[in-house]
């Protein structure tokens, strides 16, 4: 069987191609025109300076583009006539619009991100939009990024949906090299007020001072949905702009399927380490912002920050940073059923509720952090996250239906900070 191959592109640039052999081994190479020391890298795991690059970085990269349902990944796979273990195959049909810039196509299909004209939005009305999420909502693994909302595909455990939103509110899909700005996720069913849970941690985590996806919430009947913007596009002369970005298991060529650190995937040591290869000026901000998430997790018991829950925002000349916060929830308001056990080992401990003051110095030496300053960032936070959090739960933008729960979830996290303080 002949060589497979797909072009990639950053915002509408050229930067190289993707290939899948017969054998189903998979390689990437960047342009020669492309790869300068100013450019964008594709990924971390993937630097510029190298002539090609090997299945493991790849596979792991593209893999980390899809969503992490396999439901959803085996109906793609019917639909196009592909495998559903194929990443390569089912990008080459959802690929258009991905996480950060990434346009992946067949070779010869024309990267609309490169167009000049940007404005062409087949508009959706209010009925058809609800209708969207509603179906979204009643059957997770039913929707197809290619037939219904355009071809784009984001990554998560989490059943969402990629629009538009213009100056008026109302919602679209862009024909053009508009991109989308926003991504709306229906409340997880049997999570009731997920997405209230998940817009109060991240407003509580703005309000602490840390960088977070900012989100909005949608309420109708008995549809629920987080609207959150999307930090990896912003507006530039005019124009919208899409900003690139990976997660921290595309950046060390780990495969989504072990973000888990109990399942061999990244724990502190590892993101510490790549943080060390970037310039000084990133190294420090990405590890002092994570620390901070660190601790603000603990804070609030969210048991879910795994590396996929983390992202780097690339710029040229192989520029990185932590980027916000995303996909943050806290645990408690659903009992013990899913314990207090952290995604990622906080120094001996996975335990939440154990997490003590020598764990904390032990994870700020592996970030180059020095121990006053972590303990003070930690009893800075430790006094903030409570009453962010209350302000968070009477802000207007938590409706009335919602303050309720809203004030009960705020409560549970305080009570939880309360009990996590140093002695």
């Amino acid at each position: 069987m002949a060589d497979r191959r797909l072009a990639v592109y950053l915002d509408g640039t050229p930067v190289g191609t993707l290939v899948q052999n017969g054998n189903g081994r998979l390689g990437f190479s960047y342009h020669d025109d492309y790869a300068s020391p100013a450019a964008i890298p594709l990924s971390l795991s993937m630097p510029i300076g190298r002539s090609s690059h090997p299945p493991k970085a790849v596979g792991a990269y593209l893999a980390g583009l899809l969503p992490d349902s396999e439901p959803t990944l085996e109906r793609w796979g019917r639909e196009y006539g592909v495998s559903p273990r194929n990443p390569f195959a089912l990008l080459a049909h959802v690929g258009m619009d991905a996480a950060g810039s990434v346009q992946v196509l067949p070779e010869g299909t024309a990267s609309t991100d490169a167009a000049t004209g940007q404005g062409d939005i087949r508009w959706l009305t209010d009925d058809d939009a609800h209708a969207v999420l509603a179906g979204l909502a009643e059957h997770p693994a039913d929707w197809n990024p290619g037939r219904d909302t355009g071809r784009w595909s984001l990554a998560g455990a989490q059943t969402k949906v990629a629009l538009f939103r213009g100056p008026d509110g109302h919602w679209g899909i862009p024909a053009d090299s508009t991109p989308t700005t926003h991504i709306l996720k229906p409340s997880i069913p049997g999570l009731r007020h997920h997405h209230l849970n998940e817009h109060l941690c991240l407003r509580a985590a703005r309000l602490s001072g840390l960088p977070a996806a900012e989100t909005e919430l949608i309420t109708s009947g008995d549809l629920e949905v987080l609207v959150s913007h999307r930090y990896d596009r912003t507006r530039a002369d005019g124009r919208w702009v899409r900003l690139h970005q990976e997660d921290l298991c595309q950046a060390l060529a780990v495969h989504p399927s072990r973000k888990y650190q109990s399942d061999g995937g990244p724990g502190v040591a590892d993101i510490a380490k790549l943080f060390r290869s970037l310039a000084a000026a990133d190294r420090q901000a990405s590890a002092r912002r994570f620390f901070d998430a660190l601790v603000f997790n603990v804070l609030i018991g969210a048991t879910d920050a795994h590396a996929k829950n983390y992202s780097l925002l690339l710029g040229a000349g192989s520029r990185a940073q932590l980027g916000p916060l995303y996909d943050v929830a806290t645990v408690l308001p659903y009992g013990d059923r899913y314990g207090h056990r952290s995604a990622m080992k906080i120094g001996d401990t996975w335990e939440l509720d154990l997490v003590s003051r020598k764990d904390w110095i032990q994870v700020a030496g592996k970030l180059g952090i020095a121990a006053d300053e972590a303990l003070s960032r930690f009893e800075h936070l430790h006094d903030t996250v409570p009453a962010a959090f209350d302000r968070a739960a009477r802000e207007s933008a938590v409706p009335p239906s919602l303050r309720e729960p809203a004030t009960y979830l705020a409560d549970l996290v305080s009570g939880h900070a309360e009990k996590r303080r140093l002695i």
